[in-house]
């Protein structure tokens, strides 16, 4: 995708492989805000905390006027780094899960072959786990923050099927 190169060349960024997840639930459950989320993974890629304002008008009338991408980021980073923190042994977000849950959650977010389906109490227990997230860091309500978590989850599963 354009705006992870430099020069041509493909460019490895700390935040790359949360970028790319962001923008396949995007692209999958919310297609209205693929502008707006290359605005805020631009943003964040400059060391930016993405901002919950819209960064250009919405596209569409119907398009609501707060954007689901800065949360969304947010939301998969907390993942990304209870996930890191899990398999380091420290607790947090990813606590519930046991080891090879949070290797496959790793190995999905990072797109290597393999990964493997989660069970559905692996599924559950990272669902409620970007719920969770979205309400307390990004203010989500609960039906808001459950359509996002759903959509991670349906991007993990697609992920883990290889269509994606």
């Amino acid at each position: 995708m354009g705006l992870w190169r430099r020069g041509g060349q493909r460019t490895k960024g700390e935040h790359d492989e949360v970028v790319i997840l962001g923008r396949e639930v995007i692209a999958c459950a919310y297609p209205s805000e693929l502008v707006v989320f290359d605005d805020v993974a631009c943003e964040l890629r400059r060391g930016r905390v993405p901002s919950a304002r819209r960064t250009r008008p919405p596209a569409e009338p119907d398009a609501p006027a707060d954007s689901i991408s800065p949360a969304l980021i947010g939301v998969l980073q907390a993942l990304a780094a209870a996930v890191g923190a899990g398999s380091s042994g420290a607790s947090g977000p990813a606590g519930s899960l046991a080891e090879p849950g949070r290797r496959r959650i790793a190995t999905l977010l990072n797109r290597h072959p393999g990964a493997g389906a989660l069970d559905p109490s692996e599924e559950a227990s990272v669902h409620e786990t970007l719920v969770e997230a979205a309400m307390t860091r990004h203010a989500l309500d609960r039906d808001n923050a459950e359509q996002l978590g759903t959509a991670v989850i349906g991007a993990l599963r697609l992920r883990a099927d290889g269509r994606l």
